[in-house]
């Protein structure tokens, strides 16, 4: 399997142009949906099955990966901007502003996140679910003990190199960043991982304190699991960004995260909640990672 998405050198199948945007698959019956989900699942083999349930509030088709149970959500395609717009970052700054920190948490959301750059993305297929402890165990099962059960049915955290280990046993590629800030921002709809924009900055926004976000418009609940591993190699800005939702630069070890991470000892890591915010991280710490699959 390639590790970036191979969509943006091939014409959509006319069979999946309803996942075209947002706003064509609305103009869709739950039915055409359904036949959808149908349609992928016979295009992409054997191996997987249609879900009869839609997926979020829009309601989006699905399938299911039959050897690992994995439900995959067919994520419609578009155009947002990525990184943090003036708006963006003013609106972060005032609410930083009551603690005196305004300044700071400016210049740490800007240096990250420019240039703006408007990102079209394809259709894709992604886990609705990170992996777990079980399911890395089932395509894992020579580096797991498999008495040891305690904890199966919890999200895996994993690292990098074990996250590379799992894709290759899977055959699915990792979820570029610009895929996950799409479905983080529901294709542009929502700014917060939050289910509301916060109010004001504390430590009590800190997921670890059971802040966690109801599911999306997509269906997804990216605050249960802290950091998630993507695709990307790291880079200090968009400067020379593709301009399609394909990993740039991918490595088989992936060496990027995003998200948020539990556990705060400062409000500044809150800015993190921000589905737009992004910072390096190195080494070989362990995080979350879920898979993504192009539409056949």
């Amino acid at each position: 399997m390639p590790l970036a998405s191979t969509a943006y050198a091939r014409p959509l199948d006319l069979r999946f142009t309803p996942l075209t945007t947002l706003e064509s698959l609305r103009a869709h019956a739950s039915e055409a949906r359904r036949a959808l989900s149908v349609a992928i699942a016979g295009a992409l083999g054997a191996k997987f099955a249609p879900c009869d349930a839609l997926v979020g509030k829009e309601g989006l088709p699905a399938v299911v990966h039959k050897p690992t149970a994995m439900r995959l959500v067919a994520i419609p395609g578009g155009e947002f901007v990525m990184g943090l717009d003036p708006r963006e970052i003013d609106e972060i700054a005032r609410l930083y502003a009551p603690l005196g920190r305004a300044d700071e948490a400016r210049e740490h959301v800007s240096w990250a996140t420019q240039p703006l750059r408007t990102v079209r993305v394809q259709p894709f297929l992604c886990a609705e679910e990170p992996i777990s402890e079980r399911m890395a165990r089932l395509l894992l099962p020579e580096v797991y003990d498999e008495d040891d059960l305690d904890g199966a049915d919890e999200l895996a955290l994993v690292t990098p190199r074990r996250a590379a280990e799992i894709r290759g046993a899977l055959g699915f590629r990792f979820l570029a960043e610009a895929e996950w800030e799409w479905i983080a921002r529901e294709g542009g709809a929502r700014r917060w991982l939050l289910d509301e924009p916060p109010s004001a900055i504390s430590l009590e926004l800190d997921p670890a304190r059971g802040c966690h976000a109801a599911p999306n418009g997509f269906g997804f609940s990216l605050l249960r699991t802290g950091l998630e591993l993507v695709g990307d190699t790291w880079h200090q800005s968009y400067e020379s960004a593709p301009s399609v939702a394909i990993a740039w630069e991918p490595r088989v070890v992936p060496e990027h995260a995003r998200g948020c991470h539990a556990g705060w000892q400062d409000e500044m890591e809150a800015i993190r909640l921000h589905a737009g915010a992004r910072e390096g991280r190195h080494g070989d710490d362990a995080a979350a990672v879920r898979f993504a699959l192009d539409l056949p």
